[in-house]
């Protein structure tokens, strides 16, 4: 989704799901797991995040030394997402806020101009990434590419964190450099995934433009979008240009996020004669198990992919 895409946006089919545990990191985590269920101890940094893809991504630096909770609930994406008042407490009792930016979680700012936790040091993790520009904006999706958590989000977690609790600053630079290795791990096996796919149909149609980092590192072509805005449906004409451009293409899948009214990735395939139709991606939003964890999500969106389109 793009800044524009989130200015437009309203609540929308939202799907509250339970967030079950993920498994733990806080020394060594497990190849399918995270740190979402490692029990926080006396004196825990707080850490709130704006998603929860971040929160378990920071639980997993963190391990028990860390509480981090998401301001929007599991299988919410902030296109869907309204700030409530317990949101403004929740950042207010903060010792962190960590955020995606470029776009992404804009709603934060409304929250913090209006005086809840405007002085809590704020981890803004996609600063400094060199953005893919779509339709003229920095997309902001940058954790679909596992290989820039590593590189880009750790070290920045890292940092912060030991900022704050400089004792424990060994213990989360160690259970970073074990969740780095673990998504090494994750990305050659999804890679290996990826390559049962013959090279022809490694094409891409999705709701909206969550997956250019996605489709850059693992090799896809990016055809289309059914949305350009998230909460504002496309025009006829728009919806027959794009029935047009995928049939050219010669794609055998559409793909859509489980949040989001299946209708209109539904219609598109209809009109382009696409039978696989896949609405049960995660990508802003953790789902329920085993999509709970980032690594898992990961795993569940290639596993989806792959069956679709080999």
């Amino acid at each position: 989704m793009n800044t524009t895409s989130l200015r437009r946006a309203g609540p929308a089919w939202i799907a509250i799901l339970l967030l079950a545990g993920c498994g733990g990191v806080g020394g060594s985590p497990s190849p399918a797991t995270s740190g979402s269920a490692v029990t926080p101890g006396a004196g825990a940094v707080r850490v709130v995040t704006t998603t929860t893809v971040f929160a378990d991504i920071v639980k997993a630096v963190g391990g028990s030394r860390v509480n981090a909770t998401s301001i929007i609930p599991p299988g919410v994406g902030p296109e869907d997402y309204e700030p409530k008042p317990d949101d403004a407490k929740s950042l207010a009792d903060a010792q962190l806020i960590v955020q995606n930016g470029v776009g992404l979680d804009d709603f934060l700012d409304r929250l913090l101009s209006s005086g809840s936790g405007g002085k809590t040091p704020r981890l803004v993790l996609g600063e400094g990434i060199p953005p893919i520009v779509v339709d003229g904006e920095d997309n902001p999706h940058f954790w679909l590419d596992p290989t820039l958590v590593k590189t880009a989000y750790l070290p920045k977690i890292v940092t912060a964190l030991s900022a704050i609790a400089p004792a424990d600053a060994a213990t989360f630079q160690a259970n970073a450099v074990a969740y780095g290795t673990q998504l090494d791990a994750l990305d050659a096996e999804l890679k290996a995934k990826i390559d049962t796919i013959p090279a022809a149909s490694r094409k891409l149609v999705t709701f909206h433009d969550a997956f250019p980092y996605f489709a850059r590192h693992f090799g896809f072509e990016l055809v289309g979008v059914v949305v350009a805005n998230v909460g504002q449906e496309p025009t006829a004409a728009d919806l027959a240009a794009l029935v047009q451009k995928v049939k050219a293409a010669g794609v055998k899948a559409v793909f859509s996020e489980a949040q989001f009214n299946p209708k209109l990735a539904q219609t598109l395939a209809d009109e382009a004669g696409i039978k696989q139709v896949v609405t049960t991606l995660y990508n802003d939003a953790l789902g329920p198990a085993p999509a709970d964890s980032y690594p898992g999500m990961m795993r569940w969106n290639v596993d989806k992919i792959v069956e679709a389109l080999r």
